[in-house]
């Protein structure tokens, strides 16, 4: 079955993280399609239909130079891909002038287009983070959706083995199952499971560990491919940031939400969050 990822792309420079992430990632590229956006300025945000009729010319030169930009943003997106021999038939572009807001119009296209994935630059997010009070960001952050959310890093070449942190809630498994769908056919990527036993855990390690691996295992990863552990630490976040530092992994695959937290949690209090605003040397892939 074929793969398809939505990745974001802007002026920035940081806006390239989730291309260079995806190129370097993945090794096996013929069932993998991506499709690259670009959100961009509306010219004719706010104004009447008088006003846009008033101001046509400009408007529509001031249109065509920020389609011009967007397109150069996409060319270099997708050379970096073709250089890594990506094909570049399985490569789609795509200019949306803001309707919504940045970050609902990229969740917009996510679901009605019903990617795989939503992978953004690092830089990306902090502008989500920036309006993390306001009910729009809220929205992004606790609304369910099915499409997992990737957080990437800058890597050139991103390390291929992926620490996939379960406690046995539904999100974790879904992100399990997500990570197998990716990766079943990427032989070399290694999934190392951890569970976490925090004080006061509910969750009991063995249950945890069983199902996510059988999650893993029904989307064709192959057993000698699984290691798993737990270990013990007081603060949970804390906890996976080190022991993904000190195994260098490339992912950092995880759950929106855990035992008893609920979606509508506030996204500050949460581990998922904790790992977005404190995590450095990996890509991190949340299922809602």
């Amino acid at each position: 079955m074929n793969r398809h990822i939505l990745l974001t792309v802007s002026d920035n420079y940081s806006s390239l993280f989730a291309v260079r992430f995806t190129a370097g990632f993945f090794s096996r590229f013929e069932d993998l399609n991506i499709t690259l956006l670009y959100v961009a300025p509306n010219p004719k945000a706010g104004l009447t239909e008088a006003e846009i009729l008033q101001d046509y010319g400009n408007l529509s030169r001031r249109e065509a130079q920020t389609r011009n930009l967007a397109q150069t943003a996409l060319d270099k997106a997708e050379e970096i891909l073709v250089m890594k021999r990506f094909p570049k038939d399985n490569i789609h572009k795509k200019i949306a002038f803001k309707q919504l807001g940045t970050a609902n119009d990229i969740i917009q296209e996510g679901i009605t287009g019903m990617y795989d994935a939503i992978a953004l630059g690092r830089r990306g997010l902090s502008r989500l983070e920036e309006l993390i009070d306001e009910s729009i960001s809220k929205q992004v952050f606790t609304t369910p959706m099915d499409i997992p959310l990737w957080v990437c890093r800058g890597h050139e070449k991103p390390d291929p083995k992926i620490l996939l942190c379960t406690d046995g809630s539904p999100a974790s498994l879904r992100c399990a199952d997500h990570v197998g769908f990716m990766l079943k056919d990427e032989p070399e990527h290694r999934i190392d499971l951890l569970h976490v036993v925090a004080h006061a855990s509910s969750a009991v390690p063995a249950e945890a560990l069983a199902a996510t691996r059988r999650m893993l295992e029904e989307n064709g990863i192959a057993a000698n491919r699984i290691t798993q552990r737990t270990v013990e630490g007081v603060n949970t976040a804390e906890t996976i940031l080190r022991v993904a530092r000190e195994g260098g992994y490339g992912v950092l695959a995880t759950g929106r939400t855990g035992r008893g937290e609920t979606r509508s949690l506030h996204l500050l209090g949460s581990v998922s969050m904790n790992l977005l605003k404190h995590l450095e040397s990996s890509t991190l892939w949340i299922s809602h």
